[in-house]
């Protein structure tokens, strides 16, 4: 089976990491909440979206490694390779900030996916050649239906219900903070086997 997984916010666990960075910088005030929509909802409603946008740059950019890998998510991934399986990482992720400092955030992902073990390991579950950033949503779809994906793991359902996203991929989507309704849907990586068709 070949297997597409997303990177941010389905095997990177952002939690906390937003309202961190950005009360650090004094951007926000304490009590504001501290998940990633708290930040971005507090940002649009204070008509300061392009300092939400600069937020998300040094996030995924020089402050990625403060970014924890999903429980389970390496180990389930080992298990799946090991099976047999095809794995690919597939993300949409630009190459460079639209704000702020130049950062490589394609490089930045490399680097963290090789600090937590998900490359450069023998027993990891991605090699180098089965990375794709895709610049655009557009790509990323595009590249999941030129893969042959049979299965593909994301946290959100635009890229999973897009128009062009292939009907012969199972959809799996990934969201740990909601509850489980739905036979597509799963809370943990623990789930993932058992989703499988």
């Amino acid at each position: 089976m070949i297997i597409g997984i997303d990177f941010d916010n389905t095997i990177a666990d952002y939690t906390g990491v937003f309202y961190r960075v950005a009360l650090q910088l004094g951007w926000i005030s304490a009590d504001i909440g501290q998940s990633k929509t708290e930040v971005k909802d507090y940002f649009i409603q204070q008509n300061r979206e392009p300092k939400w946008t600069e937020l998300q740059g040094i996030v995924y950019g020089k402050e990625i490694g403060q970014a924890v890998p999903y429980d389970g998510a390496l180990k389930c991934l080992q298990s799946l390779k090991e099976q047999g399986h095809t794995l690919y990482l597939v993300s949409h992720k630009t190459r460079y900030p639209i704000i702020g400092s130049k950062v490589d955030f394609h490089l930045a992902a490399k680097n963290w996916l090789a600090t937590n073990n998900f490359i450069g390991q023998i027993n990891a579950p991605f090699e180098e050649d089965t990375l794709f950033f895709n610049e655009t949503l557009d790509t990323k779809v595009n590249k999941i239906k030129e893969l042959k994906c049979d299965v593909f793991i994301d946290d959100l359902e635009k890229v999973l219900t897009h128009s062009d996203f292939p009907t012969s991929c199972q959809a799996l989507l990934f969201q740990p903070n909601l509850s489980n309704d739905q036979s597509n849907h799963i809370t943990h990586w623990h789930e993932v086997n058992a989703q499988l068709c």
